[in-house]
């Protein structure tokens, strides 16, 4: 009798937590590039994406520019009108790191983006076209890690509740 009470109960905590919308469930904004390319005006083991002359390039996209050592790298301009809401410098392993430049909107459907980018005083130049499909916005659950274990508590604590009235 208490095995089933603490399933029952754990089941419906758990699926109370996790079928419940909050702020772990959202809107993936931004979708990664499936391809990169390296700049003959920098040196060979540093990426940019989306690739040159990249094609269904996500509308959801991001500009992403990894390095394999430290270098400043400029702002981002794009020839179509492509307001950019964020900039995310990451760095890593030694001597290596990374610039995320994210849009503030999708980018427009069947259109190509010359790109420049200054990286140690470096004019990188390079364009890309996205795909001709619609916008579609993909969810994805981020749950929180303690989801587990407030529904083991709430189970345990439903179970105990039971077992001193029995």
């Amino acid at each position: 009798m208490l095995v089933a009470v603490f399933s029952a109960s754990f089941l419906a905590a758990f699926l109370a937590i996790y079928l419940t919308p909050s702020p772990y469930f959202h809107e993936r904004a931004y979708s990664i590039p499936a391809y990169e390319w390296s700049s003959p005006e920098i040196d060979t083991g540093n990426h940019i994406a989306p690739a040159l002359n990249a094609t269904n390039v996500p509308l959801d996209t991001t500009i992403r520019i990894n390095l394999m050592r430290p270098m400043n790298i400029g702002e981002l301009q794009l020839s179509s009108d492509a307001p950019i809401a964020r900039r995310e410098n990451l760095s890593g392993v030694p001597a290596w790191i990374a610039s995320n430049f994210y849009f503030s909107e999708p980018l427009k459907s069947a259109t190509t983006y010359n790109a420049t980018l200054f990286v140690n005083n470096k004019l990188i130049s390079w364009n890309f076209t996205t795909t001709a499909s619609p916008f579609h916005p993909r969810y994805e659950a981020f749950p929180s890690q303690l989801g587990i274990w407030v529904a083991i508590s709430v189970a345990a604590a439903a179970t105990l509740v039971v077992g001193l009235i029995m």
